[in-house]
C-alpha cells in the first residue's frame, strides 16, 4: 500500500515535469514599436541625430540603400513561441524603415507587419586583376629564374 502511494506521487511528478517541458515559451526581441511616436518624425526636417536621441540606436543599418544615395535604418520587433526543440515560430513581427538621403536628413518611413522579405540588390561589381594568357605566361619568366648558385 505505502509502495502504491509513492508510485502514484512519483508518477504525477513526471508527468508534471513532461507537460511542463512541452508547453512553448514566448520570446520578444527587439524595439517595443507600440512605444515608438512616428508621427513625430517630420521628413525632410529630422536627421539622423534626431531620430536616434527620439528612438534610440536601430537594430541594424543598411549598407546599400534602395536608392543608391544616403542610408536606411531599420527598427526591428519580434515576438516567437519555442516548444521544447522545435523550430521557433513567429508570431508577429514588425518593421520600421527610415531612409535618410546623403545628408543625413529622413526622406521616407515605412512600417511593415509580418515577415518582410529583403529586395536583392542584383547589379554587380566589375574587378580588375590581372588578365593571364598562354603567351604571357611563357614569355613572363624569362630572367626571372637564374642557374644553379654555385657554393663555396
Amino acid at each position: 500500500m505505502y509502495k502504491e502511494k509513492w508510485l502514484t506521487k512519483v508518477n504525477i511528478i513526471i508527468i508534471t515535469l513532461v507537460l511542463a517541458g512541452c508547453s512553448p515559451t514566448i520570446d520578444s526581441r527587439g524595439y517595443n514599436i507600440e512605444s515608438l511616436d512616428l508621427s513625430s518624425i517630420k521628413i525632410g526636417i529630422d536627421t539622423q541625430q534626431t531620430i536616434q536621441e527620439r528612438l534610440g540606436t536601430p537594430s541594424t543599418v543598411s549598407v546599400f540603400s534602395p536608392n543608391q544615395q544616403g542610408t536606411a535604418w531599420y527598427y526591428i520587433s519580434k515576438k516567437t513561441s519555442t516548444t521544447a526543440f522545435y523550430r521557433p515560430d513567429t508570431l508577429e513581427q514588425q518593421t520600421i524603415v527610415i531612409h535618410f538621403d546623403a545628408q543625413g536628413i529622413v526622406r521616407d518611413v515605412k512600417q511593415y507587419k509580418g515577415e518582410h522579405a529583403v529586395e536583392i540588390v542584383k547589379r554587380t561589381t566589375e574587378t580588375s586583376g590581372y588578365e593571364s594568357s598562354a603567351l604571357r605566361d611563357i614569355f613572363g619568366n624569362f630572367g626571372r629564374y637564374s642557374g644553379p648558385t654555385k657554393t663555396r
